[in-house]
């Protein structure tokens, strides 16, 4: 009932609409290159209070002007306000392409930072929501032109583990994390070698991330939503960037291919030349970009896009481990040495992505946008790891392999209708099609295989009311997995504005997840990827969230806020793959349904003060869990539980052609479960006659123990070449700038983060093992054109 009476209150509010007559509607564009501006300001300087922001597509609406001439300005950062004149007559209707001319700002204007502005369209209401721009990312010096490794910086953000690119939001699963590339879902967008995201920051536009308590409009997942929009190409000629540095090299063109087509294209190559030949290894990975985009007239646009990555690793850390052996030797443990020059640990790693997708976009009328979409996003991915150790005459042996593929074939269509101003109306469908195939091996011995092909069908409807200083944004989403009972997710966000210039945010939701991942994280020695398993025959994974917070613009160009979070898991799951492991037990056996909760609170505060800007925050949070077949119920810490976190990006623009970066990052280790018992399978191998043991490490209580803080500084500078060799060479390849960056990683190097703990024999010896020994310095040269 409470579903039917939601849908009744929205169509009452489209009929009080329908007396409005006069409505100004458009998109707003970089003159220069003709890319849509996300997140532009639109303002009605005639008539007070009367502003709205470009949506994801750069569209814009003003319903409900009554007959007369008004003056409305656009703007965005980094570019030149833009005053028009437009008359206004009975029942008129007028659509507007506005171009803005992008502006060299000043010195002391510099900033990384984009602040929220009062009449933001639903950054207004939105809840947790953070945007990161290549600019941004670009300036901070561990990221490495990286998403994932940018994204980390934000509050409320953690990696999973030091050498993975996978990230936990908000004490959450990472598998909970829906990513989406221009509104196409990707499974698993991440690069092995440099534990990366997949996609090319030169071919980025924008990344808007939701860390919680997002409306109807997105699904699927418990947690988060990351939303990447890439560029579509420039109008006004050819124009690029190339960047080989000392481990990867990058490529990006845009240009026009007649009046109404453009293209992008975009690729990296990583060779990582020094760790192969440390390591005797044979890595290397590549993406592609490609972008296609006609635009019939001014209310009708078509792009195609095309991605495709591919990873293969082959690693192999025996001579680095003889290395420290030799070191042990010397100061007198002759044991642990003669077990590291028989240590074996090995990676053979391969995956793959390939997308394609479709998308048309249409002005229907001033009031009406129309968004249709299909795209194919394909993932298969084989990864083995292996560990042998020799200690006297036992011989340990232990090794996994997973194999995961996902295909997802997916069509969805949305509507934005804005019947007058302060409403807007958004309603969409979406069906996908998936193809799920998952295998395991531990320990040598092949566990079950399963192909599962369900379906998903979705609806959604929200509606945005504004009504002075409060906006309201009620929304449901109706979900049906697998042909089974529909599932209702009402939302709400809530923002209440104080004349002081404080904020009030609330957000509430129910979301249900219906593809989780396999928990690998404890047989894995690092997990890299999140193998997706459907829940066809349980019922899905559902949470609640809680969220309210406060924020502040602290003068012109400094912002504050704090969130407090809740979130009621109130049903997850996890996988038993080593139950009965010499048993044939079907995947859907093996999985556990528990509870959970995680809560905690975030300050932010981001800005500019003179030529420094940047952000820093400080976050205090706990994520707890509960399954039945673990310490029989009892709560204990999750994985990616981190108390206390510090850290922030901070820039310095010390002249128009130099600038400084430096990001910190202080933290509480995660809790771990340190072994201290061994369940040994014995297997006798005849042609040497040796009884190998493989072990299975065993514990008294899960996640008993914490890892000590992590700690790092990193180090940055970018220096724009006007002469010299890198000026010459930018001038040999027609080029209009050239730039020299250097990053200083892991400035902290004697003080070591551990990554793991290995056990030794007895147990009365442990080995720290980590991955930031020594600094880092990467090089790199780039030429724009």
């Amino acid at each position: 009932m409470k579903q039917y009476l939601l849908t009744s209150a929205f169509i009452m509010v489209v009929l009080l609409g329908s007396a409005q007559k006069n409505t100004l509607s458009g998109i707003v564009y970089d003159v220069q290159t003709g890319e849509t501006l996300i997140g532009a300001t639109i303002q009605v300087t005639s008539l007070e209070g009367k502003g709205t922001a470009t949506d994801l597509n750069g569209f814009f609406s003003f319903p409900g002007i009554e007959p007369m001439s008004i003056e409305i300005m656009a703007s965005f950062i980094g570019y030149e306000s833009k005053t028009i004149q437009v008359n206004f007559n009975w029942q008129h209707k007028s659509f507007l392409e506005i171009r803005l001319k992008p502006v060299s700002v000043a010195l002391g204007q510099v900033t990384i930072v984009e602040l929220s502005a009062n009449q933001v369209g639903d950054r207004e209401v939105e809840t947790s929501q953070h945007r990161l721009t290549p600019k941004s990312i670009k300036s901070i010096p561990t990221a490495h032109n990286d998403v994932f490794k940018a994204m980390r910086f934000l509050p409320g953000v953690e990696a999973t583990e030091p050498l993975s690119p996978l990230v936990s939001v908000r004490g959450s699963d990472p598998g909970e994390n829906l990513i989406m590339l221009d509104g196409v879902t990707i499974y698993n967008p991440y690069h092995f070698i440099s534990s990366s995201g997949i996609f090319n920051m030169q071919t980025v536009k924008n990344i808007d991330i939701l860390v919680g308590g997002f409306g109807a409009e997105y699904g699927g997942r418990n947690a988060s939503v990351i939303h990447i929009s890439t560029k579509d190409g420039n109008e006004e000629g050819i124009h690029g960037e190339v960047k080989p540095t000392t481990v990867e090299s990058r490529m990006f063109l845009e240009f026009p291919v007649n009046n109404k087509t453009t293209m992008m294209v975009g690729g990296r190559l990583n060779y990582d030349i020094a760790g192969n030949f440390i390591l005797n290894s044979n890595n290397y990975f590549y993406d592609v970009n490609l972008s296609l985009t006609h635009r019939f007239n001014a209310r009708n646009r078509m792009d195609i896009k095309y991605f495709g990555s591919k990873d293969h690793t082959s690693m192999n850390f025996n001579n680095l481990y003889k290395l420290m052996g030799y070191s042990l030797e010397r100061m007198g443990d002759t044991l642990i040495y003669k077990s590291l020059l028989d240590l074996d640990f090995t990676w053979e790693n391969q995956w793959h992505n390939n997308i394609g997708t479709f998308i048309w976009k249409s002005v229907i009328s001033p009031k009406l946008y129309f968004r249709v979409q299909a795209y194919a996003s394909l993932h298969d991915a084989d990864n083995f790891s292996a560990f042998k150790m020799k200690v006297e005459d036992v011989a340990f042996n232990t090794s996994t392999r997973f194999k995961s593929k996902i295909y997802d074939y997916t069509a969805k269509a949305s509507l934005n209708y804005i019947p007058f101003f302060g409403n807007e109306l958004k309603l969409g469908a979406e069906y996908s099609s998936y193809l799920f195939a998952n295998g395991s091996q531990i320990n040598s011995v092949d566990g079950v295989s399963a192909e599962v092909t369900p379906g998903l069908l979705s609806f959604f409807i929200e509606d945005k009311i504004k009504i002075r200083q409060v906006i309201i944004r009620p929304g449901i989403r109706i979900s049906q997995f697998n042909q089974r009972k529909l599932d209702y997710e009402p939302r709400v966000n809530l923002m209440l504005g104080f004349g002081t210039g404080w904020k009030l945010k609330a957000a509430y939701g129910t979301y249900y997840q219906y593809i989780i991942s396999m928990n690998t994280q404890e047989l894995e020695f690092n997990q890299f990827l999140d193998y997706y398993y459907p829940l066809s025959q349980v019922r899905p994974s559902l949470s609640y969230h809680y969220i309210a917070g406060l924020e502040k613009k602290t003068g012109k160009n400094l912002e504050v806020s704090l969130d407090v979070y809740y979130k009621d898991i109130a049903r997850t799951y996890t996988f038993d793959l080593l139950q009965s492991q010499f048993e044939a037990f079907a995947l859907s056996k093996k999985v556990f349904a528990g509870s959970g909760k995680t809560y905690g609170t975030e300050l932010l505060v981001k800005g500019q003060v003179q030529k420094f800007s940047g952000w820093a925050s400080y976050t205090l949070a706990r994520s707890t869990r509960s399954f039945p077949n673990i310490m029989d119920g009892k709560e204990y810490l999750y994985d990616y539980d981190h108390l206390h976190t510090f850290k922030g990006v901070i820039n310095f623009q010390a002249t128009e052609r130099i600038s400084y970066s430096a990001d910190f990052m202080f933290q509480s280790g995660v809790p771990r479960s340190i072994e201290n018992s061994l369940q040994m399978f014995y297997m006798y191998e005849p042609i040497t006659g040796q009884m190998i043991y493989s072990p299975q490490f065993t514990i008294d209580q899960k996640n008993s123990s914490r890892m000590p803080w992590t700690m790092q500084i990193n180090l940055g500078l970018e220096k724009k070449i006007v002469r010299g060799f890198g000026k010459d060479l930018a001038g040999f390849f027609h080029a209009d700038e050239s730039y020299l960056s250097v990053n200083v990683r892991n400035v902290l190097f004697l003080r070591r983060n551990v990554m793991y703990y290995l056990p030794m024999m007895g147990f009365d010896k442990y080995i720290p093992l980590g991955a930031d020994y020594l600094p880092s310095v990467n090089i790199g040269y780039t030429i724009k054109f």
